[in-house]
């Protein structure tokens, strides 16, 4: 009787424990399920559109930019566009949306709803609100209402020099780069205005090209510009490098001339025309050039009057005051005469493997067979 009464305890006691794991598990299972079902429920709505406001801000310049492509591009990237809206530069409700997401640019564009599904190029979050950032010159300073990136430019030339550089196309350059130019003049420095202009700015190269600090608006064009041009009553001023028109008195600036000395009888010799590569690198303007063998007459009497001994060479003569800081760079590979002429003489600048001519003792010569110093 007792083995029975232990046996029922057991099997109760059995029961218990079974109908605790059982529970157990419907619990643990259920947990699972819920927490799995909520993921599921998230990823679904995640793979649903971004159900999104647009909102364009107007401005009131029509050259400004345009933020239809903007929109354009929103409404092709799968969003769910539930409603678009146009508000005026001045409605009291664009300029809430000024003042509440600090917005400096206009025409802009403002996204509202399902911000944080929505995949955006150029846009910024902002509070509650993802804000156009994109936005390129010209455009309207939404605080002062100034059109900004709308550059005026005013070439003045000298219809004298045709060597000169042409401005037409540093300001073709700056359209190609995204600089919107509003206004062009051109002038020649024969007329009134450009006599004005000339005195008003203290000039004194020509040609000579005004760019308004609008072009401010272009953030590394400017910077650039900045380093060579001196600023001045809203203005850069841009004056040209040599050659260049002195205004003062008319006189044409930096035209050289260049004398090439080679030695027929040296096919080998290195090609001395590599010498005026070499100078358009540096600026210089070569307005006459002239090949001279050394066995010619002229020739003979450069050799004597320049105690010249290794061919090729150079000789460069002209005005070449105006390059500034040149002569300093030519002391490294060559002299300058009494007469103002720039002769070369270090053959070794020419780099490796350059062969030439020692007329001194009529031997040919390789830099790489030479002793090394």
């Amino acid at each position: 009787m007792e083995k029975s009464t232990n046996l029922n305890k057991f099997v109760f006691i059995g029961v218990l424990v079974l109908l605790g794991i059982f529970i157990f598990n419907s619990f643990f299972l259920f947990d699972i399920g819920k927490s799995l079902g909520t993921k599921i429920d998230k990823a679904q709505e995640l793979a649903k559109p971004a159900k999104i406001e647009i909102i364009k801000l107007e401005s009131s310049c029509l050259d400004c930019f345009d933020t239809d492509e903007v929109v354009d591009t929103l409404k092709e990237s799968g969003l769910e566009i539930i409603n678009e809206k146009l508000l005026t530069r001045n409605s009291q409700e664009a300029l809430e949306l000024i003042n509440k997401y600090s917005i400096t640019k206009l025409p802009t564009v403002v996204l509202k709803g399902e911000i944080e599904k929505a995949s955006a190029q150029n846009f910024k979050e902002v509070g509650d609100a993802l804000v156009f950032d994109g936005i390129v010159p010209p455009y309207e300073d939404a605080i002062t209402k100034k059109i900004m990136g709308k550059v005026s430019s005013i070439i003045i030339n000298d219809a004298n020099c045709d060597v000169c550089v042409d401005f037409n196309l540093a300001i073709l350059n700056l359209k190609q780069n995204g600089v919107f130019i509003a206004n062009e003049e051109e002038l020649d420095f024969s007329e009134a205005r450009a006599k004005e202009l000339i005195d008003e700015f203290g000039i004194e190269k020509l040609p000579t090209v005004l760019l308004s600090d609008d072009i401010d608006a272009y953030t590394s064009i400017a910077q650039s510009i900045e380093q060579t041009a001196a600023k001045k009553e809203g203005y850069y001023i841009v004056e040209s490098q040599a050659p260049y028109v002195e205004t003062e008195s008319g006189k044409i600036r930096g035209l050289v001339t260049l004398t090439m000395l080679n030695d027929s009888a040296c096919p080998e010799c290195y090609d001395v025309s590599a010498h005026k590569s070499i100078l358009a690198r540096f600026g210089i303007a070569v307005d006459k050039e002239e090949a001279i063998d050394i066995k010619s007459d002229k020739g003979k009497q450069l050799i004597l009057k320049y105690s010249l001994i290794n061919i090729p060479t150079v000789i460069i003569s002209g005005d070449l005051d105006v390059y500034t800081g040149f002569k300093t760079v030519w002391s490294q590979v060559g002299t300058v005469e009494n007469d103002g002429a720039y002769i070369f003489r270090k053959i070794e600048a020419m780099g490796k493997g350059i062969v030439y001519k020692d007329i001194s003792t009529n031997e040919i010569k390789n830099m790489e067979l030479l002793p090394q110093q």
